[in-house]
């Protein structure tokens, strides 16, 4: 898994932390996705959409997109976590310098 501004996460149980850890209290709101082939039997699905997240206050809804890589047999291969945002509204936020 790739996180936004973190290194790669592998394997389960660290996967697992991770949501655990820094993902408690979001609130997803996936609005549209789009899926086609990729290689090797591979599917590339991409869903836009917005996290609500406590971090920022309650009213702080940030647009995402959520891209995944499933196998030949359906499971999640590989998932990234892009942030939607412009450089204002990251620096808005904090989250960049």
């Amino acid at each position: 898994m790739q996180p936004p501004f973190e290194e790669p996460i592998a394997g389960q149980e660290n996967i697992l932390a991770y949501m655990r850890e820094d993902c408690y209290g979001l609130k997803l709101m996936p609005e549209q996705g789009v899926s086609e082939p990729a290689e090797e039997g591979f599917t590339k699905i991409k869903v836009m959409g917005k996290v609500q997240t406590p971090w920022f206050g309650s009213n702080v809804v940030i647009n995402v997109a959520w891209r995944f890589l499933l196998n030949p047999e359906g499971q999640i291969f590989f998932l990234a976590i892009d942030l939607l945002a412009s450089a204002q509204e990251l620096l808005n936020l904090g989250l960049v310098r």
